[in-house]
Order: structure tokens, then sequence, then C-alpha cells
């Protein structure tokens, strides 16, 4: 079985954006699928759909993402929703056995096509990956509690990490 290298594309639409994930997302594309979500929503979309029709799996932090993309779109006028495309079985558990399922909209791919643009997966450095995982982890344990205890290490380690990397500046 061949790897498939991640790659994230967008297209948009009144109050929409819909993000394709293609392959298992690495911290570089939830960091971006964040970062590109953010600036579409605050241009004034407050929908978002993600296509999962071709994401074997999925991690923690991509979860973590998607649970903050649920509360940013709650902040957006008026009040917005997150769906999931064609999700498959294996993300469908991984998504339940963190509790968070109920947080989506699931949905089947309707007809029409939307125009997609990629986005492009630049390296981060390891200090904004390191404060992505961590809030992407709170995320998850605000989501269900039940996950503070499955997630507690790598939040402790995360902070540790943090605080090496990006020192708090004197002044």
């Amino acid at each position: 079985m061949s790897s498939v290298t991640p790659q994230l594309s967008f297209a948009t639409g009144p109050d929409l954006v819909c993000f394709r994930v293609r392959g298992k997302p690495t911290l570089d594309l939830s960091g971006h699928l964040r970062q590109a979500a953010e600036r579409l929503l605050g241009a004034g979309h407050t929908h978002v759909v993600i296509d999962l029709s071709e994401c074997p799996s999925v991690d923690s932090t991509f979860v973590g993402v998607l649970i903050y993309l649920t509360k940013a779109v709650q902040k957006t006028t008026p009040p917005g929703r997150v769906a999931l495309l064609e999700v498959g079985d294996l993300v469908r558990h991984q998504l339940d056995s963190l509790g968070v399922l109920g947080r989506f909209d699931l949905a089947a791919r309707r007809g029409g096509e939307l125009q997609f643009e990629d986005v492009a997966l630049t390296p981060t450095g390891k200090a904004q990956t390191a404060w992505l995982c961590l809030t992407a982890h709170r995320d998850l344990i605000e989501a269900n509690a039940a996950n503070a205890e499955k997630f507690k290490d790598v939040v402790e380690y995360l902070e540790q990490d943090l605080r090496r990397l990006a020192p708090p500046e004197n002044g």
C-alpha cells in the first residue's frame, strides 16, 4: 500500500468554506488548516465543511483542531456549524473514542463541485508546532473531560517543551 502525501485544499461559497483533506493529516497540515480557517472565518464565512473522503485516519492534534473550529464558528454572526463529509469507519471510531463525534454534523457529498485551491504546507517552527499540539489537546479535554486522563502526560510534556522553546520575555 503506497503512502499518500498529505494535501489540504479549500473552496469557498456564500458563508461557507470547504476543506478537502487527502491522506493522513500531519502536524503541518493541522496547523495550516487552523490558520486558513481562521483567515476565512475572519473574512466572513460562518460554516466550515471538512471533506474527509480521502482521509484514512486522524490523530488527536487534528481532532483538537476540528474542536477548535467548532468553537470558532460559534463565535461568528450568525453562529455557524462544522460538518464532516464522507467520514470513514476508522475516523468515525477515532472521533467517537475521544467523545467528540457528536460535536459535528456528519454529511454525505451532494451534487455540484467546488473549485478547490491548494494550501501550501510549509514547515512550521518547533515552538509553533508545540503550541498547536498543546492547544489542540486542551480543546479535546475541554470538549470531553474523559480526555483529561488520556492526554495528561501529553499536555504536561508540551507545556514543558513550549517553555523550553519559547521562554517568556523579561520586562
